[in-house]
């Protein structure tokens, strides 16, 4: 049959699609700008008549239907990283977390159990193919293969990513619907000063020729605006944002020095501006892998001269990285840090960097110092002390491999904003740590 027949004969409403899904189903739907919006929400209009349905996904950027508080019962989220909506409905008891690093996002699909699916799409090519877009490394063959029903969300407006990976062929799926709303776009984020300084200081030790691997958010971007100087720079990133987008434009990376994929971007997902999505559409200058390949550690340290810089929300005097819960408040997840903490220091002349401001400051404006003798009880430590490297905060830069406890002690006070340094000094005496 040809495909354009066959697209055809399946072509259906988002309704009809989502008549398919059954109580006690196990769904994957993906995440980000991947969940497909009209497949998913006709499936939680459905809630009157299901039970017990587990809804697998990451990173949701839209509250929708199935999550919504008055569907607990009919509607479970298992989700492997909390975005603001899941944020909202760990609130409400109808999300659920499982911790893993995101290189293992094939084997939690396996152990989870996902037996049908939903994903977005772009339109069909000449040969009948579609690519699964932005966030299609979140969903990766080895499981969407076994799916036994697998629902098509087709989006004129999501662009076609380079990189065998990301196709899927008419012929491989069971339902297709077309819905054109606007795809989510991220708006740029305001740099703050303390970023400003913490850019600086990564930007000064990023050699010309490295390879980077940044994360998403004001003090990424900023970090690019640094870069922009550099010459020969090359990409290995679980996620593109804006910030990289702009260093290829302006030559800053052209990935010529690359020892493996050279003048390839190689990456899993993107987010940004409705610009980056357009820059990024059948450009083969960028080469899209499915996360648990991007961010097996094995790969990442192929790439010599590997910088990694990654985010923390906190950090204790021995050194241990607390970047996704504070207490046992759940803020995010460990995302990918953890593949290119390891990765990075595997690689040829490799460098792991995490970042953070010295200081935060709280509902009633009171300031806390990010940089600990202790972590608060709960939370949740992302980065064993045992692996850390290179910790930033705008007053400098420590490096505390194969440190002992007395030196890091010392090294993180040095760093920590001075109105905190005497009480983790007397912190850290009456633990006889110095």
């Amino acid at each position: 049959m040809d495909w354009r027949e066959e697209y055809k004969r399946k072509l259906t409403t988002a309704e009809e699609a989502a008549r398919n899904y059954n109580s006690n189903d196990i769904i994957g739907v993906g995440g980000g700008t991947g969940i497909p919006p009209a497949i998913v929400d006709a499936l939680g209009r459905r809630a009157a008549e299901l039970q017990n349905v587990t809804i697998c996904q990451g990173f949701a950027v839209a509250l929708h239907e199935y999550m919504k508080p008055e569907h607990k019962g009919s509607f479970r989220v298992e989700t492997i990283f909390i975005g603001p909506a899941e944020r909202l409905c760990m609130d409400w008891g109808t999300c659920d977390f499982a911790p893993t690093h995101l290189n293992n996002l094939d084997k939690w699909g396996k152990e989870v159990g996902a037996h049908k699916g939903a994903i977005m799409v772009t339109p069909p090519d000449e040969n009948g193919y579609m690519n699964k877009s932005l966030f299609g490394g979140l969903s990766p063959r080895i499981i969407v293969d076994t799916y036994e029903y697998l629902a098509v969300e087709v989006n004129e407006s999501t662009p076609w990513l380079c990189g065998d990976q990301f196709k899927i062929h008419v012929s491989e799926v069971d339902a297709i619907v077309e819905n054109n709303s606007p795809i989510f776009a991220m708006p740029e984020i305001p740099i703050t000063p303390v970023e400003e300084n913490i850019a600086h200081i990564i930007a000064d030790m990023i050699p010309n020729g490295s390879t980077v691997q940044l994360g998403l958010g004001g003090l990424a971007n900023c970090i690019g605006h640094f870069l922009r100087d550099k010459k020969d720079l090359g990409i290995h990133s679980e996620v593109i944002s804006n910030s990289i987008m702009e260093l290829i434009k302006c030559g800053a990376v052209n990935g010529s020095k690359k020892s493996v994929y050279p003048g390839k971007v190689v990456y899993t997902f993107a987010v940004g501006t409705t610009e980056l999505y357009n820059f990024m559409h059948k450009n083969d200058t960028f080469i899209a892998f499915e996360i648990n390949d991007t961010n097996n550690p094995a790969f990442i340290a192929q790439n010599d001269n590997l910088v990694s810089v990654n985010n923390a929300l906190m950090i204790d005097l021995t050194g241990q990285v607390a970047s996704e819960a504070i207490g046992t408040r759940q803020y995010s997840a460990t995302g990918g840090q953890v593949n290119y903490v390891i990765g990075s220091q595997m690689a040829k002349n490799g460098k792991s960097i995490i970042a953070l401001p010295s200081t935060r400051t709280d509902s009633k404006g009171k300031l806390h110092s990010r940089i600990m003798d202790v972590l608060p009880p709960g939370t949740i430590v992302t980065t064993s002390r045992n692996d850390v490297e290179w910790i930033i905060t705008e007053f400098g830069a420590v490096r505390l491999t194969n440190k002992p406890i007395s030196y890091r002690v010392k090294q993180l006070i040095s760093i920590a904003h001075p109105d905190f340094r005497d009480e983790l000094t007397l912190k850290a005496k009456q633990y006889n740590w110095i």
